[in-house]
């Protein structure tokens, strides 16, 4: 214990929430954690069957749906948790008719919950202020611009908030739409991948890699900082995700090599810097992000099978439809696989080129 103690003193300790402000936070955060799935998903139309083409959109508008949904997740004993996932929509950015922005942020530690709804409400923004100042639409100047803003978050939550983000931080995953270009900034293991149908057959195509600790170039950044990355130890035997850790002491266990927050594990090699893939929509087709609430439950071909029921969707209560029955599926697969749930959040977006 007392190695650890001094392990800790080593690192600056952010101050913590007043005890009002936290009590309040977490009063309002537990009465949205307590919306039950029938809560969280939309109504069933009257005529189910029904499907009525809605008025012609704007022919700049490559976006033509999109609905996000999120559910709480639950402890061992099926006690509902605080939900520690945010999300972004905004549609328009910077007031431009075909630029849009779709973020998960899925919160873990403590404080987690503070750490994502902190990011949710600062990144659009953040962007818009820096797009606004650039006024450019050069790959290369738009990847900065998106590295800058990750960047600039991290200072934000570390030198100007309350938040005690030592053991706590978050995932931050990003879709930032012009037109037909997608440019997708992950940090952490959230997730962005497009469907689309060519013919009779689906394909995918992944928008972000989940950043593991365990892979190749992953591991040698943390192994560089003195680092380790290895399983949890449980009854005699290592087991379970792979883990960074300090050299010399088990903590802090996070299973993720990139994360905003978490202080302890920046010192072996954590970073903030989001990985960007720029993307060309080929075909129409869906956006799907979500947390690892969604992707640790349901593959690909699962979600392709809903998709094709409501390709393609002629209104908005068919995506509505849609992300139900995904968010049923995985919140199933949940219940019958395991005592406890993560949390689970997705957005969806049809896009029409």
């Amino acid at each position: 214990m007392n190695q650890k103690l001094d392990i800790l003193k080593q690192f600056k300790i952010p101050r913590s929430i007043s005890t009002t402000n936290q009590k309040a936070t977490l009063k309002k955060l537990n009465n949205q954690s307590m919306q039950t799935i029938v809560d969280k998903l939309p109504p069933i139309h009257p005529q189910p069957l029904q499907r009525i083409q809605t008025e012609q959109q704007d022919e700049q508008q490559c976006v033509k749906y999109v609905t996000a949904k999120t559910l709480a997740g639950q402890t061992n004993r099926k006690r509902l948790k605080i939900n520690q996932d945010s999300l972004i929509v905004k549609k328009y950015l910077c007031n431009q008719i075909d630029w849009h922005l779709f973020g998960v942020f899925d919160g873990h530690g403590q404080n987690g919950h503070f750490v994502s709804r902190l990011i949710s409400q600062q990144i659009p923004k953040i962007l818009e202020n820096k797009l606004l100042e650039n006024r450019t639409s050069n790959a290369n100047d738009i990847k900065q611009i998106l590295i800058n803003t990750y960047q600039q978050i991290e200072n934000d939550l570390v030198d100007n908030s309350n938040i005690a983000c030592n053991f706590s931080g978050s995932t931050a995953i990003i879709t930032y739409l012009m037109g037909q270009k997608i440019y997708c900034a992950n940090v952490g293991d959230s997730r962005a991948v497009f469907f689309y149908r060519s013919g009779d057959s689906w394909f995918n195509r992944a928008l972000s890699f989940d950043h593991k600790p365990n892979k190749s170039i992953e591991l040698k950044r943390i192994l560089s900082q003195g680092g380790r990355v290895e399983q949890s130890f449980f009854d005699g035997k290592r087991q379970g995700a792979y883990r960074v850790w300090l050299p010399h002491d088990d903590v802090p266990g996070l299973a993720m090599s990139r994360s905003i927050g978490d202080l302890v594990a920046k010192q072996v090699g954590v970073i903030a810097e989001p990985e960007i893939l720029r993307y060309k929509i080929p075909n129409n087709g869906f956006i799907l992000i979500g947390s690892d609430g969604l992707w640790d439950k349901m593959d690909y071909e699962s979600i392709q099978k809903i998709l094709h029921n409501y390709y393609p969707p002629l209104n908005q209560i068919d995506v509505e439809s849609a992300i139900q029955r995904i968010l049923g599926e995985t919140y199933t697969k949940w219940d019958q696989l395991d005592a406890a749930r993560d949390d689970i959040t997705i957005i969806l977006i049809y896009v029409e080129i």
